[in-house]
């Protein structure tokens, strides 16, 4: 997946026309980055895949149908990723400070949905957040305020 938004970035770049709007690949990378937090554990608990989509569905409005797949597709297509560079280059190239800061703190609150924090979870979030350059404070806190977020499925 990594390499089809990176060749979909790449044709933008050079003037070639694309089906894909860039903000659907930003959309996308988003989905991919919590997708793989998600599975971090190697499992994804049905807390967290709903917590996934319903992140996508509030931030980006998007329609159930529209969210839904995204995250089948972002799931489907994880083990298709190379590297998180691909991924976090394009997020610096398009994402300002606060949604940097918005992505980590989804990042978290798919993490916490399950109720436990894997130590693969919090180590690629942490990887990520250093990768995008988000500043510590905001990274702490971020996490903290995606803790206290109060998520419908978080209880069940």
């Amino acid at each position: 997946m990594l390499q089809h938004i990176r060749k979909l970035f790449d044709q933008i770049g050079r003037g070639e026309s694309v089906e894909v709007r860039p903000e659907k690949d930003v959309r996308m990378i988003s989905a991919a980055l919590m997708a793989e937090i998600a599975t971090a554990d190697q499992k994804i608990d049905d807390r967290e895949r709903s917590t996934l989509l319903q992140l996508l569905m509030s931030h980006y409005q998007l329609d159930q149908e529209t969210a839904q797949a995204m995250v089948e597709r972002a799931l489907s297509e994880r083990n298709e990723a190379t590297s998180l560079y691909e991924f976090t280059q394009t997020v610096n190239d398009h994402f300002s400070e606060r949604d940097k800061y918005l992505l980590v703190k989804q990042m978290w609150q798919v993490a916490f949905a399950d109720g436990e924090i894997d130590a693969f979870e919090e180590h690629l979030i942490r990887r990520v957040a250093e990768l995008i350059y988000l500043p510590h404070g905001l990274f702490t806190r971020a996490r903290a305020e995606a803790r206290d977020t109060d998520l419908p499925d978080r209880d069940q």
